[in-house]
């Protein structure tokens, strides 16, 4: 009996290791050959999200995250300050003589893909300080945050923006903003410990999720699976984003509710807002449809409620027909720093020939 136990004992021992080499080969074979998808934003960005007790995350207060874009695009350098935006550290108190704005977005008005002297905020801030002639110094605060849409962009402005005392609020959308609006808060939220409660977290659970984000043979097998669960739950048609009446008419009802909102908070400040229209890295190939529903649907509600509206699309495609410089990253699809730096252009001017900074 004793020999017969020690047999099969070191069979199981035998099986295990083999297992356990087998896995090994698997998981080093896999990123050889680069099968796994690369990680989605939900997980790259973790370590750099902190719960509140208000919104459904900030950013790390006070630390630098360094280190290279999943895509393998570009180097970045993200310093945050004590209030955890990509920014100068700014006192709520504003000073004498100091024109403010309130820059809110997701990760376009952040800058991912561009150093932080190249952000379109930072941009803008530089350039309305080096106009010719007398006028006050203007502070922008640079509140973008990545994976933020208009719902959690109105309760920061809300709980924190105003308390800054903001003369213009500028607040930047972009066409996913619609997609997150209809995948909701939920989406967005995180445990206590900053860790985010994604959708794709949530059907895999905690074991699952660990997995999925160290071991790139875990994500290749569990990503199919995660494919078929979301699409089960959650309809995503992008093309019907730029359609009148479409899959989304209520998720952009519920976003023109916000900006109501945020109109209404700002005037409760005597601010101004700005609506700022960023388009897709696809935004030379779509329909005219496509490339023109957006900003018409956004530039009505703007004119009815009274609030400037600026839309970068015009220049974005000229300067894709007459430029070599690409304007978004390939694969990330965000802006790199030439597209940024049109979005910038067409901000500042927008600011200035309105007057609404002086």
């Amino acid at each position: 009996m004793a020999g017969t136990l020690k047999r099969i004992s070191s069979v199981l021992v035998y099986l295990a290791v083999a297992g356990v080499v087998i896995l090994v080969l698997s998981e080093v074979a896999v990123r050889i050959v680069k099968l796994a998808p690369p990680l989605t934003e939900h997980y790259m960005l973790n370590k750099m999200r902190a719960p509140d007790p208000v919104l459904p995350y900030k950013l790390r207060p006070s630390i630098t995250f360094t280190g290279r874009s999943d895509t393998d695009e570009f180097d970045f350098r993200h310093a945050h300050n004590a209030a955890g935006f990509r920014d100068e550290e700014r006192a709520y108190e504003k000073p004498e003589g100091v024109f403010r704005v309130l820059g809110l977005g997701d990760s376009f008005a952040y800058g991912i893909g561009a150093r932080y002297e190249e952000t379109y905020l930072r941009r803008v801030e530089k350039a309305l300080n080096a106009r010719p002639g007398e006028h006050p110094q203007v502070q922008v605060i640079k509140a973008g945050i990545p994976g933020y849409f208009p719902e959690p962009e109105r309760m920061l402005l809300q709980k924190y923006g105003v308390r800054y005392q903001p003369d213009v609020v500028i607040v930047g959308f972009v066409d996913d903003d619609v997609i997150d609006t209809y995948l909701g808060l939920e989406a967005v939220s995180v445990d206590e410990s900053g860790y985010l409660k994604s959708n794709e977290a949530r059907v895999i659970g905690p074991v699952g999720t660990f997995f999925y984000i160290h071991s790139d043979l875990a994500r290749t097998i569990l990503s199919r699976y995660i494919r078929q669960r979301i699409a089960g739950k959650y309809r995503i048609v992008r093309d019907e984003v730029y359609k009148p009446d479409g899959l989304y008419e209520a998720q952009w009802r519920q976003i023109e509710r916000e900006y109501t909102a945020m109109a209404e908070i700002a005037r409760s400040i005597d601010a101004e807002l700005v609506l700022l229209y960023i388009p897709g890295h696809d935004i030379a190939a779509r329909t005219a449809a496509g490339q023109t529903y957006p900003p018409q649907r956004l530039s009505g509600w703007a004119k009815r409620n009274g609030v400037t509206f600026v839309n970068t699309t015009p220049a974005m495609l000229a300067a894709i027909d007459s430029s070599s410089a690409p304007l978004y990253h390939l694969r990330d699809t965000r802006c790199t720093p030439a597209g940024y730096a049109i979005v910038a252009n067409e901000l500042y001017k927008a600011l200035t020939e309105n007057r609404l900074v002086p």
